[in-house]
Parts: structure tokens; C-alpha cells; sequence
């Protein structure tokens, strides 16, 4: 096979088998060279992929990475980094092959909408259950929304987010698949679609997640007014975000009225404490633990 028509997969199968240091730094010189083609027509998402599975660095930076490497060094990378070459095929897979060319007048035969490889909604959410079952124990994120979910941080959400919609499971297609399986619009973000998955936590929207714990929060503590009102811009944040912590509060808005510290002194410096008694209430679902 032509080196310039080997997939990404043939090229690490081939480094895993050579022999020579002169082989190695060949084949990581052809790996080298195939990404830097490839690179040129990735999307911004796709680079938004790309950084989150290679530690932040985008396509050119992790080639300058390796090229500073020694050729043992740079061997282990990429091996190391399989996950990420995988992808990058994939995505330019997948826009090659939604290229399509007809002289054929449009003719609309069918209609029907797509579940990732299941065929129906209820294919397409049992997919999504097999995959937080199968890896609730490798992805850490995946663990932590279902034994500590309070834990859980905006980036480590993020990633996980990326990471499922690699699978091709999105809040907007685990919603749509609900709503056509059930005739009902819930609107549910995806701590709730894994939580019921993994521990059969009932399938709330995050809306009423947030409300819920806000209307707790409010009835075990004596807030004043203006406490109040910084309570009510925090649920709309969370509505928004689905975490709220320390680093929200340098953000947006909230930096704009003062940051976390003013915030805090509003409340007598228990802005933290707060919070993580919030998102404890946020998880009070029913669920059996993992």
C-alpha cells in the first residue's frame, strides 16, 4: 500500500512492528507528514476534538511536540496517543463521506432520523446506556457524576461532553430519541441521562434539577435580600451551565459585578461552603449508587 493511502491505523500498526531506530523515525516522519495534511481540513470542532485528546495542544503544536522528541520518545507518543489519530481518520472520514455528487433530479423517497448506529430512539438510548455501563469504570467523569457528581468540574464535563459526542451521544439527540420514544419533551441534560443509564435515577430537566436544590438551599438558611438575590442569578447560571464553582465566578457576568470575592463577602465569606451544599442537593435523585 502507498504510504500516502495508508490510513493512520496501518501506519501505527507498521511502528508497532519495526525493528530499527532508521525504521521508526521513517514511519514517525510518514505519520508526521499525514497529519500535517490532514490538519488543513479540519473544522473548528474537529480542533476543538483534537485539543481535548491531545492535552490542549492543537494539530501543529503536538507535530512540533513529537519533532522535538527523540524517535523513541516519539514512537511511545504516538502509540500512546492512538485514541487521537483514530479520530482525526474518523473526522475526515466522516466529511469525505458526506460528499455527494448527483446529475439526479432530488427526489424525496424517505424520511427517518438517525440514532447514531442504532435505527430507532429506543436503539439509539439503549447505545447510550450500554456505553456509560461499559465504560463508568475507565472514563473518571463517567464515575464521578455517578458515586460524587458534586465533584465534578466544568472541564472534566467538557471533556466527557467531547468524549460522548465522539460516540455520537448528544443532549440534543438523547432528547429528541426521548421525545419521539415517549412523547414527552423533558429537555434533560447529560449528568441526568447518565445518572438514570447508570443508577435508574428518574429523567428530570435540568431546569427542575436546579430549582429544586435552590428551593432547598433557600429553606435551610436564613439569607437577607441581597443574598437572595445573588441566589437567583446563580440558578440561572447553573439552568445554563449545569456546574457552578469557584472558577464560574471569574467569568461573564459575575466578573463584571466583582468576581468571586465580592460575591463571597455578600455571603459573610460561605460563598464555597454554599455552593457545595447546592451541588449535593442537585443529586438528591433517588439514585442507587455505582
Amino acid at each position: 500500500m502507498q504510504s500516502a493511502q495508508a490510513t493512520f491505523d496501518d501506519l501505527l500498526h507498521g511502528l508497532e512492528t519495526m525493528d530499527t531506530e532508521a525504521q521508526n523515525k521513517n514511519q514517525i516522519d510518514l505519520i508526521i507528514a499525514k497529519l500535517q495534511r490532514k490538519k488543513r481540513n479540519m473544522s473548528e470542532s474537529d480542533l476543538v476534538h483534537f485539543a481535548d485528546l491531545a492535552n490542549g495542544l492543537n494539530p501543529t503544536q503536538f507535530i512540533d511536540s513529537l519533532q522535538d522528541m527523540t524517535t523513541k520518545q516519539a514512537r511511545e507518543h504516538i502509540l500512546q496517543n492512538n485514541k487521537l489519530f483514530e479520530f482525526v481518520q474518523d473526522c475526515i472520514a466522516y466529511m469525505l463521506g458526506h460528499i455527494v455528487i448527483s446529475d439526479h433530479e432530488d427526489e424525496l423517497i424517505s424520511h427517518s432520523r438517525g440514532y447514531g448506529n442504532g435505527k430507532t430512539p429506543h436503539d439509539y438510548l439503549e447505545e447510550f446506556n450500554e456505553f456509560i455501563n461499559s465504560n463508568i469504570n475507565t472514563i473518571a467523569a463517567l464515575e464521578m457524576i455517578c458515586t460524587r457528581p458534586s465533584d465534578l468540574t466544568r472541564e472534566s464535563l467538557k471533556s466527557l461532553k467531547l468524549e460522548l459526542d465522539r460516540h455520537k451521544f448528544t443532549e440534543k439527540q438523547l432528547n429528541t430519541a426521548w421525545r419521539e420514544l415517549k412523547n414527552e419533551d423533558i429537555a434533560a441534560d447529560i449528568i441526568s441521562y447518565i445518572r438514570r443509564g447508570a443508577l435508574g435515577s428518574p429523567l428530570i430537566s435540568a431546569e427542575e434539577r436546579t430549582k429544586r436544590a435552590v428551593e432547598k438551599l433557600r429553606k435551610n438558611h436564613n439569607l437577607n435580600k441581597i443574598q437572595l438575590d445573588w441566589l437567583a442569578r446563580i440558578e440561572k447560571v447553573l439552568i445554563a451551565e449545569t456546574i457552578i464553582d469557584r472558577s464560574t465566578f471569574d467569568d461573564g457576568s459575575f466578573k463584571t459585578q466583582g468576581g468571586f470575592e465580592r460575591i463571597n463577602k455578600a455571603f459573610s465569606g460561605k460563598l464555597e461552603i454554599y455552593l457545595r451544599e447546592l451541588n449535593t442537593y442537585l443529586y438528591e435523585d433517588g439514585g442507587i449508587p455505582a
